[in-house]
This record gives structure tokens, sequence and C-alpha cells, in this order.
């Protein structure tokens, strides 16, 4: 079993990663994303959708919105957040490279570092292919994740948070199999109880990410350092690619 079909991960872990700020932020994101892609968006897929926060932003513009996701934990949140803000959606519970679409979408996302999960390097750039194929002409993909420049530059050995609800996370993050691949540790200490798991995805440079997203098929490729539409380079945080079909 793969460490991201683990479903003790994302319960465990969940109150740390999809916190009431993550949600904000994720509303936040999507009219940048839309100003970004600079083109008309009447429906969107969200790969890796997770608790659906930027499902949510993305249908608040009148969108027809679909979220993907394997874990059956995160979508049941998601349908709960569907329910409270009477929102109407699809969500699909499915491997990214299992799920067969019955349209064509003008927008497809992935987001909060959720490329380069697969083991194998051929089944990370079949995503890129697919979501090609899936977009209607003009259409866009927009990755939102972080670059192997960036952390060889800022990365720390050990690294700590403190929640508002008192929990503690311990990161022990590294970059291995040549700078490939990078490789985590978390170990979350809520009260009396102590909880680790460790996960490892591909981690890719811009230039990199440029060239998949090339042999995809895509021919416009930008790559920003932020949401807001930063240059991409070592002071920057995240690495946004906005492909357009």
């Amino acid at each position: 079993m793969s460490w991201y079909q683990d479903e003790s991960l994302w319960e465990v872990f969940y109150d740390c990663m999809f916190d009431q700020a993550s949600f904000d932020l994720a509303k936040q994101q999507c009219p940048q994303i839309l100003e970004m892609v600079g083109h008309p968006v009447s429906n969107m897929l969200d790969l890796a959708c997770g608790p659906g926060r930027h499902l949510l932003g993305f249908a608040s513009f009148g969108i027809d919105v679909t979220g993907v996701d394997l874990s059956g934990y995160l979508l049941s949140h998601a349908a709960n957040h569907f329910e409270q803000e009477q929102v109407a959606g699809t969500l699909v519970h499915s491997d990214m490279l299992a799920y067969e679409p019955k349209q064509k979408f003008d927008l497809i996302t992935n987001l909060f570092t959720s490329f380069g999960y697969y083991p194998e390097a051929n089944d990370n750039q079949k995503v890129l292919n697919q979501a090609y194929q899936w977009l209607n002409k003009g259409g866009s993909l927009v990755i939102d994740t972080f670059g192997k420049e960036q952390l060889a530059h800022t990365m720390e050995p050990v690294h700590l948070t403190e929640y508002d609800n008192g929990d503690l996370r311990v990161e022990r993050p590294l970059l291995i199999n040549n700078m490939r691949v990078f490789a985590n540790e978390w170990i979350l200490i809520r009260g009396n109880e102590a909880f680790r798991r460790e996960y490892q995805h591909f981690v890719y440079s811009a230039q990199e990410m440029e060239t998949m997203l090339s042999l995809a098929g895509f021919e416009d490729i930008r790559i920003y350092g932020s949401f807001e539409g930063d240059e991409y380079d070592l002071s920057c945080e995240r690495l946004i690619a906005v492909a357009q079909k």
C-alpha cells in the first residue's frame, strides 16, 4: 500500500492540514487562479480535491465543479462542506489515473502539493497526459506544488509547528535519490499521544515541470512563484504551473 492510500494518515493529520485558515486561503486563491488562466471557465475538475476547499471557492463563481480523490475520508468531509454551504457539485471516489470523465473541462487543477505521488515516474507523466486530453481546446491546467530549487535552498533538517489547539507537529524532511524524491517524516504530538507517519513523492524543478507539460502536449506554459503571479526564484515559496491547451 502506498502512503497516500493510508486513510489513517488523513484522519490523524486532518486538523493540521485542513483548518479553517486553509479553507479561507483556498477561497482567496480561486479568483487568483481564474485571473491567471485568463479565459472563461464554465466547468472545472480538481484532481486530488481532498475536503473540497477549492471546489467551494470555484462554485461561488457559478462554475460547475467536479472533484476526484482516492480518500473516502477526505471526500466525506467535502460532501459535508457541500451540504453546509448548499453547493452543487460532483465528487468522485477514484484514483486519478483510473478516473474516466464523461465530459471535458475548461479548467483542471492539482493543488496543495498533490503532484508526484505515484512511485513510478511514468505514472506522474500520465497524469499530465490525461489532463491534456480532458481539457477543452483553450482550457488550462494549473498545478500548485513546491519546486526542487526551493527545497534545496530552504529545507531545514527538523521543523516544528505548534497549532492553536495545542498539537505539535515535528517534520524531518530529506531530498533523496539524487534529489528526485522528497521524503518526510511527520510526528504529531497530541496530549499524551504521539503519531508517526512517513511519506515521499517526486519533486520537480521548474525546467523539469515545463518539460513534462510539453511532453503532454501543452505549448503555452507559464511558471510563477505564487498565485499573485510573482517570478519563480529562490525567494518564492511555491511553484505554480499554468499550461493552456
